[in-house]
């Protein structure tokens, strides 16, 4: 896949198209990448995706002044006014869903759709303890040590969930060279939210689906019940976690998405 480029407020970002036709706009998780959307979604016949590489992810710049929702927000908005792309579905993961509801509640005119898949954070930050294991996974990543986070106090707290994909989701990140470049996104990111209260959410008028998990540490399914119930019309779908089932995860997520995407939030 051969990426472009394209700077907004200075800094160089990422970013691939693929397909014709429908625009959809797919945002990754944070420690993740364009690779991430590639690997998890299908693209569908009659489809132009639209993919971004976030600030600090990829071999997109990073400026730990300005890292927040609010400029990812606008990096992925400027984007599309550069595709001249006047209005397009978007389909998150953890991350990328925090950006879309961000875009849904800053930019309404560009949403057509909102796909959100594992919600990590809604009007509130993430938990305390998700922000304690990001926190001492980015000091960690500052040091290169991926002993120093298993010995902190966030690393007990992974390793106590019994979870393999967890604690490959905190390994990861050590092999990866944004990740250890760009440490600070993981303290930046998990005390903040992407929109400033409830009312936001509520105040959407936007056909909307939600896939969560149970069993999720950093995705927790109470996220997805938080959104139906303050998304007006969510229609939230539970669907095996991926130390339960890996591949099912990633076909039902693709099922609901070209449901979703044909018209229908209530696939039979």
């Amino acid at each position: 896949m051969a990426y472009s480029t394209f700077i907004h407020n200075g800094r160089k970002l990422e970013y691939l198209t693929a397909g014709e036709g429908q625009p959809v706009v797919f945002l990754h998780g944070l420690g993740g990448s364009i690779l991430q959307m590639t690997s998890a979604f299908d693209l569908p016949e009659g489809v132009r995706g639209i993919y971004l590489n976030q600030q600090g992810h990829g071999e997109s710049d990073f400026d730990p002044e300005h890292f927040d929702f609010d400029t990812m927000g606008d990096d992925t908005a400027a984007l599309l006014a550069r595709l001249g792309v006047k209005k397009a579905v978007f389909a998150g993961i953890s991350m990328g869903a925090a950006v879309s509801l961000n875009i849904a509640v800053r930019y309404p005119q560009l949403v057509e759709k909102l796909f959100l898949v594992r919600n990590a954070w809604t009007d509130q930050p993430m938990s305390q303890a998700v922000q304690t294991a990001y926190r001492d996974l980015g000091l960690a990543l500052k040091e290169k040590d991926e002993e120093l986070f298993w010995n902190s106090e966030g690393g007990k707290i992974v390793k106590g969930l019994g979870s393999a994909y967890s604690e490959g989701a905190f390994s990861g990140p050590f092999k990866e060279t944004p990740q250890l470049t760009n440490w600070q996104k993981f303290l930046l990111l998990p005390p903040s939210a992407p929109v400033r209260s409830v009312s936001e959410i509520e105040a959407l008028k936007v056909p909307a689906v939600v896939i969560a998990c149970r069993g999720d540490f950093c995705h927790p399914f109470e996220m997805g019940e938080y959104m139906k119930e303050h998304l007006d019309g969510a229609v939230l779908y539970e669907i095996p976690g991926k130390d339960v089932d890996a591949a099912e995860h990633k076909r039902l997520s693709n099922r609901y998405f070209r449901e979703f995407l044909a018209g229908s939030e209530r696939p039979e």
